[in-house]
């Protein structure tokens, strides 16, 4: 049987920030929380969330084998600095494509796994398939989910990348945290379009990061008025909160950071890009899945403000 000691230097070896065991089963309140926000509509038009919903509410269905779920979270902050008059881009993609960086990681965690224990069987998921990322998190003690709907990992804020390595081997569970937001609703008061609909509860049609993202087709005259001066993604319910204020600290992950120099440019200058110099500033990046006509519409609404 592997080690809790031996899990602990694993991961961090691979630079993770926090990790711990979740059962597969994930408790009621967290299905609830799903199943509302879904039907009340507030996944917009993400259709792919819908066509999946037994599978998130149940990870067996997707991997009957699973017995336990190990969670990771990996700190991407950065402070910077930028003109707020400029078009502006969530921090989370100022670097590399964290799906890939961190899959890595977790890969190169299982791989070490096998190798203790012959017969182990693992499964990947960093931000894709049917899986309630922050759920799992939240129940693996990680941290706990805000009022803002982002989890917030003890000791680091809500910064961070989330994974999961399905297991097919028991691990002891971690103890859930304590939800420290008590009283606080900055990152409801600071939204700029009214998008938390309730604590923990984001209708996504007001959301800027999912107009700038996920939104497929052209903007609605209305939505055009809610970026706000976002580019791609938003930042502001996290940037408020007291606990990123408090924890937040420089990330160690160098790809999280490496195009800090591209993003102080005028919404001009951007405006300038080619579909090539598009994909060349953007190879590896999770901009790129804008793809360049979704970005010169970002950047078309921005001017029409």
């Amino acid at each position: 049987m592997i080690s809790a000691d031996q899990i602990r230097t694993t991961v961090f070896k691979e630079g993770f920030a926090a990790y711990g065991f979740s059962d597969p089963v994930l408790k009621p309140a967290h299905l609830m929380r799903f199943k509302k926000w879904i039907n009340a509509g507030y996944q917009a038009d993400m259709q792919w969330i819908e066509r999946n919903i037994e599978q998130r509410l149940d990870i067996r269905e997707r991997v009957p084998w699973v017995k336990s779920v190990l969670a990771v979270a990996d700190n991407y902050f950065n402070h910077i600095d930028v003109s707020l008059n400029n078009p502006r881009i969530s921090r989370y993609a100022l670097g590399g494509d964290y799906h890939e960086i961190v899959k890595k990681k977790l890969l190169n965690i299982l791989s070490v796994l096998e190798e203790m224990e012959p017969g182990i069987i693992g499964k990947v998921y960093v931000d894709t398939g049917p899986v309630l990322e922050r759920a799992f998190a939240a129940q693996a003690g990680l941290g706990w989910i805000g009022k803002n709907s982002s989890l917030i990992v003890n000791d680091i804020g809500s910064y961070c990348f989330l994974g999961e390595l399905i297991l097919n081997v028991p691990a002891k569970q971690s103890n859930e945290t304590e939800k420290l937001c008590g009283n606080c609703t900055k990152c409801i008061e600071a939204c700029p379009t009214g998008a938390i609909i309730e604590p923990g509860l984001i209708d996504s049609r007001k959301c800027i990061s999912y107009l700038t993202i996920e939104k497929q087709g052209d903007f609605t005259s209305r939505e055009e008025q809610l970026l706000n001066n976002w580019l791609f993604g938003c930042d502001v319910c996290q940037e408020c909160c007291p606990w990123n204020q408090k924890w937040g600290k420089k990330t160690g992950e160098t790809r999280y950071i490496n195009r800090l120099s591209i993003i102080e440019r005028s919404l001009n200058e951007w405006l300038e890009i080619t579909e090539e110099e598009f994909k060349d500033l953007f190879t590896n990046s999770s901009v790129k899945r804008l793809h360049f006509d979704r970005f010169r519409r970002n950047l078309l609404a921005l001017i029409s403000k």
